[in-house]
């Protein structure tokens, strides 16, 4: 028997040491829920990029399908005044035109901004994560 049971009685230092392991277990035991909480939190972030990662590729495959000759009709639109710009009786032209855009509401710029993006596939208001868009 050792000293301090001779001091406290066999029961009394069974009951201390047994408070203290409960004790210990407890904490390990939340410690261990904490972690899982954590691994779970991960688990659900992966989970919900993969699905996010999902529906941006099934997206773009769509727009992909449903492409036609609004396409090819943007790009023209979009490439005459690069082509008027090259030709000297024809830039000032297209300096004018840009001048006379420039004054057209702010909303109507935007619109017209908005639908080549849709038109491209170009989605910058779907991105929450700071990362480029896609096209």
């Amino acid at each position: 028997m050792g000293i301090l049971d001779k001091l406290l009685g066999g029961g009394a230092v069974e009951a201390v040491t047994g408070f203290f392991t409960k004790r210990l277990e407890l904490k390990q035991t939340l410690e261990l829920a904490k972690l899982q909480g954590a691994i779970d939190v991960e688990k659900a972030k992966a989970q919900y990029k993969v699905a996010d990662l999902q529906y941006d590729n099934e997206w773009e495959l769509e727009q992909i399908k449903n492409s036609g000759w609004k396409d090819e009709y943007v790009l023209v639109l979009l490439s005459i005044p690069l082509v008027m710009v090259f030709i000297p009786p024809l830039a000032p032209y297209v300096l004018i035109g840009f001048q006379i855009l420039a004054q057209c509401p702010e909303w109507y710029r935007w619109l017209m901004t908005m639908i080549f993006a849709a038109i491209y596939g170009i989605r910058i208001w779907r991105r929450q994560d700071g990362k480029a868009p896609s096209a």
